[in-house]
């Protein structure tokens, strides 16, 4: 989720920042479990639109009361509704979906390509070009997609699909990011999100309303950890997890901001094989890191090869999906 200020933002205090990037790290691993868990009671479809409508209706509230201290313009409220069905419905559900054809540590990989995203699509459609580390970044993380691809394919669990979804999702999360940057949106982080969470929301209950998939929900057989997995999304990854991660991005450095790209798939391999016993082994843990390794390559300060402008390619404060 995105929200971007053209007022002077408030920073916060070095120790703040750490708590935060402490918990970014954890709920983003946490994430993709919830996802698999969750997933596994809900239609995946109906899991976003309960996650996120619950987060809208929480929200809202708190965004009335800002509203008066800090009021939006129509056009900073209407980019922040067409960028939440993009980077919400277009990319988290999409994470939440191809997360039920995969093991949750598997998915979180595939789930930290958007830096690698982010790159190309700035270098071809913004004319960014990368330097030197961001194109061995680019290569490595294609590399290890590929090997963990390659090592996961006969493996429990593993559908191709889920692989093509999460890719999707992480493409569509960076060209989200991108968009953000250029878009005049809310300068209220509370604002902001509940103009990205109620279209969202709107738009994934028609989707399971209409399709028929709300009919099919029997509330009775939910059992109690797909209950605790949803209200971890709605409130500890949706609620908090967004407030963090923006009060982070606007008061350190883009490399601290986007940490948790490559220290959160670490967290869900080892809570995966943990928690659902999901078999990683050394292949796929060597896949992994190269794939992390690549993507840290993508963060942080760019210095470009040449390009046709004089522009430097600055990564977007939205390096990963939450």
């Amino acid at each position: 989720m995105a929200v971007s200020s053209h007022r002077p933002p408030k920073t916060i205090g070095s120790w703040i920042i750490i708590i935060g990037v402490g918990y970014q790290w954890l709920y983003n691993g946490v994430n993709f479990l919830a996802f698999k868990v969750g997933g596994e009671a809900f239609h995946p479809l109906m899991l976003a639109a309960l996650r996120f409508g619950a987060a809208a209706i929480l929200i809202l509230p708190f965004a009335a009361w800002r509203w008066r201290l800090r009021p939006a313009s129509l056009r900073e409220l209407a980019g922040a509704a067409l960028l939440g069905p993009v980077m919400l419905v277009g990319s988290q559900t999409l994470a939440i979906w191809g997360t039920h054809y995969l093991p949750a540590g598997v998915a979180s990989v595939f789930g930290s390509a958007a830096p690698v995203f982010i790159a190309l699509f700035a270098w071809v459609f913004f004319r960014e070009l990368p330097g030197i580390r961001q194109l061995a970044g680019i290569a490595l993380g294609l590399i290890g997609l590929t090997a963990m691809a390659l090592l996961s394919w006969s493996g429990t669990g593993f559908h191709p699909i889920g692989a093509v979804m999460m890719l999707t999702a992480s493409a569509l999360w960076a060209a989200g990011s991108l968009g953000a940057s250029r878009l005049r949106l809310p300068s209220d982080p509370a604002i902001g999100l509940a103009a990205q969470l109620l279209p969202t929301g709107v738009l994934l209950a028609l989707i399971v309303s209409l399709t028929g998939i709300d009919r099919s929900l029997d509330l009775s057989a939910v059992p109690l950890r797909a209950w605790g997995a949803l209200c971890f999304l709605i409130v500890a990854s949706t609620l908090i997890g967004y407030a963090a991660f923006l009060a982070i991005s606007r008061s350190a450095s883009p490399i601290v901001a986007n940490s948790f790209s490559y220290t959160a798939p670490v967290i869900a391999l080892a809570l995966s094989s943990w928690l659902l016993n999901e078999p990683v082994g050394w292949g796929k843990s060597i896949a992994a890191g190269v794939t992390l390794a690549g993507v840290s390559l993508m963060v942080g300060p760019r210095t470009p090869t040449g390009t046709s402008r004089r522009t430097t390619l600055r990564p977007s404060s939205h390096g990963r999906i939450t």
